[in-house]
């Protein structure tokens, strides 16, 4: 069944996450520092510069929120493995002030929205800087390339958009989307899926199954900068259950490929890190790592481009990010999408 919820209904149900108080987010960085260690209580008061009615109800709502933490006045205070997988602005400020990266990621973390490329899209039009990166534990109107819906209900996978404005946007709108499949690839890699690969020209595959997909819009904002929000969704600790019927054969998860369960905001960090990393690097290491990951090259295929039906085999692609398809009479035809 499809449905749409109106939009002043939508507008509502948009629901950032709390912000950390000061006592909050001290204490956390402290303890994420200090993981499965005894903290002396009077030397974390100190440490904090808080009272200790103010540390104490910080300490409750962080194990509210998921995070185990042993509290004793006598012994002392430690934060104890597994940690939850919450989207705790917090910890998410936290891990960014401790990378080393060329562009300055600011996060926002909602709870519920319609889109995250939407809530970006707006943002930027009005001025926002390039490095906003919106997050949030649920889409209610997700959606994938070419206006197909993208199912994320359920807080199981991670559902983001990255705010860029290079400067070679416009000349080589392709580009970008390469440079961000090979980011969430390498990324999905580090943290423990190795038999993952890409779709052209940005699906996250593994074997004939969709992991996730990536939807790049690019627009102006108000003072006639162009900008692209790259939104990125991933199956995470999704059980075949939580896929809709008609999804069940055709989409996976980390979970299902490795019967692991991630944290999603340490994918997150490690999106942003190679994002960052590769939008350093010339964009001829970009498609030779990038080529090394895609899925049917060399093997035939068949595209549809405008009414027309483009038969041959998958060579690669050209230095400009379009799909190079070679006929039978080894002409080569140029595919270009983003």
């Amino acid at each position: 069944m499809n449905w749409k919820l109106p939009k002043a209904l939508m507008r509502r149900m948009i629901l950032p996450s709390c912000a950390a108080s000061f006592t909050e987010f001290q204490l956390l960085k402290r303890l994420l520092a200090n993981r499965n260690c005894k903290l002396v209580f009077r030397d974390l008061l100190a440490a904090v510069k808080a009272d200790e009615k103010e540390v104490w109800e910080s300490l409750c709502r962080l194990q509210e929120q998921g995070f185990v933490i042993n509290c004793s006045p006598l012994v002392g205070i430690s934060l104890e493995d597994p940690l939850p997988d919450i989207l705790h602005p917090g910890e998410l400020q936290i891990l960014l002030e401790r990378g080393d990266f060329h562009i300055r990621w600011k996060s926002e973390i909602f709870q519920v929205i319609g889109s995250t490329n939407d809530e970006v899209i707006k943002q930027a039009k009005r001025g926002a800087k390039e490095g906003l990166v919106v997050v949030s534990d649920r889409q209610l109107q997700g959606r994938g390339r070419q206006g197909r819906s993208w199912e994320s209900f359920l807080p199981l996978g991670l559902y983001m958009t990255v705010l860029l404005r290079p400067k070679w946007l416009v000349a080589n709108p392709q580009q970008l989307a390469i440079l961000s499949s090979l980011s969430t690839a390498e990324a999905l890699f580090q943290m423990g899926l190795k038999t993952v690969t890409i779709k052209w020209p940005n699906d996250i595959v593994v074997a004939t199954k969709k992991l996730g997909g990536i939807l790049i819009e690019i627009d102006r904002d108000e003072g006639g900068e162009w900008f692209a929000a790259i939104g990125i969704g991933i199956n995470l600790n999704q059980q075949r259950i939580h896929f809709s019927e008609s999804l069940q054969g055709k989409a996976t998860s980390f979970y299902l490929e490795t019967g692991k369960k991630v944290r999603r905001v340490e994918l997150l960090i490690e999106i942003l890190g190679r994002l960052d990393r590769n939008l350093q690097r010339s964009f001829g290491a970009i498609k030779s790592s990038w080529e090394k990951r895609i899925v049917l090259l060399n093997e035939k295929v068949t595209f549809e481009v405008n009414g027309q039906k483009i038969v041959g085999r998958m060579k690669g692609i050209d230095e400009t990010g379009c799909l190079l398809i070679e006929s039978a009479n080894g002409s080569i035809q140029k595919i270009f999408s983003i």
